[in-house]
């Protein structure tokens, strides 16, 4: 069964509960990582992902639109064609950009789905979309410090 027939099967509450449970799952993957990396530098990034991600389950929780009204940056893609590194213990900061950024894409293909399946739906479409969005934004800010930090000529 495909992503598509799955939700569509589904009532708007399960639909919401699944999205919580992605975010809680980016939360779990990130606190692991926090607990396990024995640099500093790499233990605030992590925080930082998990507060980001605890923000979209409030926002999917309260059904908040008005909190996503900026356009996405546009997707840079930097981190489109690396491997994913396997979540262990002291992570380099690349690695946690790399794989922060990529779940930042999953997730945002996983709402720009949603969004795609409700058209019809102009609430629920908007709000799949913004939130597609600001996933996006998330991917575009990692992707961003990869490159400053990582991609740097010279």
């Amino acid at each position: 069964m495909s992503f598509k027939e799955q939700v569509s099967s589904m009532n708007m509450e399960a639909i919401v509960e699944m999205c919580i449970d992605q975010e809680q799952q980016a939360i779990d993957l990130y606190t692991m990582a926090r607990d396990q990396a024995k640099d500093k530098s790499a233990r605030q990034k992590f925080q930082e992902l998990i507060d980001m991600e605890t923000e979209h389950k409030v926002a999917l929780k309260d059904f908040e639109l008005e909190r996503y009204l900026e356009l996405p940056p546009a997707d840079l893609k930097v981190t489109d064609y690396l491997m994913a590194p396997n979540t262990r213990e002291n992570m380099t900061t690349q690695q946690i950009l790399i794989l922060a950024a990529k779940r930042e894409g999953k997730t945002a293909r996983m709402y720009q789905e949603l969004a795609d399946l409700f058209v019809q739906d102009k609430k629920l479409n908007t709000f799949f979309q913004m939130m597609a969005d600001e996933e996006l934004r998330h991917k575009h800010d990692l992707e961003t410090e990869y490159e400053n930090e990582f991609l740097q000529e010279g």
